[in-house]
């Protein structure tokens, strides 16, 4: 299985954007790593897009919010 957003991808976002939306994906910063999750408003946490790290879960009060994904490029 691919993953939504393989590792070549290039992403853009926007540093402005920082209102946390359900469902959508985020650049975060968490322990010196920038990483790319998708919001859940539920559980008020950060999930992996790609199931093999589902494992991956960040509170929101634990990450610092980088950016908002507005889209990806993953065939360049």
């Amino acid at each position: 299985m691919q993953p939504v957003i393989n590792h070549r991808a290039v992403i853009v976002a926007d540093l402005s954007q920082k209102l946390l939306i359900d469902k959508a994906i985020y650049v975060l910063y968490h322990e010196a790593k920038m990483w790319v999750k998708k919001y859940d408003l539920r559980s008020k946490s950060f999930v992996s897009i790609n199931p093999k790290y589902s494992h991956l879960v960040y509170a929101q009060d634990d990450v610092h919010l980088v950016a908002r994904v507005l889209i990806t490029f993953t065939n360049l």
